[in-house]
């Protein structure tokens, strides 16, 4: 498909996409209200919402990174000038972080262990090191922030694009609208 001549991403690229950045979001800003539930069930199903989508947001990522080496995958060429270069890195950086949040995300579960909705319990690698459970949370954490912060910028890149540089960069992520919709009328 073309955005006014020039290529976009393949839809399941274009999904894979907005479906990381929406769990991104999600399990961020959950990770940022845990402790806003109350002790007990409420903060057990809470942690328990929170590592399940963090393991499918593990996931997530590992079927991205095997479908950016499929040939069916269609990608716009990269721009040749100064931005496409720090797009690239840009790009770069989200993958290694998204990776790193969720394997500090599995080491801070195995540090400090946790039930998984009263169902089954994750044994804690040391039970009574308080200062190392207390080290993975704040590492994990920190993690997340400095990919929100990227992710941030990434978006923010999209919209100085597409407002500022009025090209195409943002549409080629954007998800297509059928032809046969532009045809159509609009309704008065």
């Amino acid at each position: 498909m073309n955005v006014r001549g020039q290529a976009v991403y393949d839809p399941r690229t274009r999904g894979l996409h907005w479906l990381t950045a929406a769990f991104v979001i999600l399990l961020w800003t959950l990770g940022q209200t845990i402790d806003f539930f109350a002790t007990g069930s409420p903060r057990v199903a809470a942690r328990s919402v929170h590592i399940t989508l963090g393991v499918v947001l593990a996931v997530i990522v590992a079927y991205r990174l095997w479908w950016r080496r499929s040939p069916q995958r269609t990608v716009p060429p990269p721009l040749e000038d100064r931005l496409g270069r720090i797009g690239t890195r840009t790009h770069q950086a989200l993958y290694v972080l998204v990776a790193a949040v969720v394997v500090l995300g599995f080491f801070n579960e195995w540090v400090r262990g946790d039930s998984i909705f009263g169902l089954f319990r994750i044994p804690a690698l040391d039970p009574g090191n308080k200062p190392l459970r207390e080290l993975a949370g704040e590492v994990h954490g920190w993690g997340a922030n400095v990919l929100l912060i990227v992710a941030a910028v990434h978006a923010l890149a999209g919209l100085y694009h597409h407002i500022v540089l009025r090209d195409d960069v943002l549409r080629r992520m954007l998800p297509q609208r059928h032809p046969a919709a532009e045809s159509r009328p609009s309704a008065p």
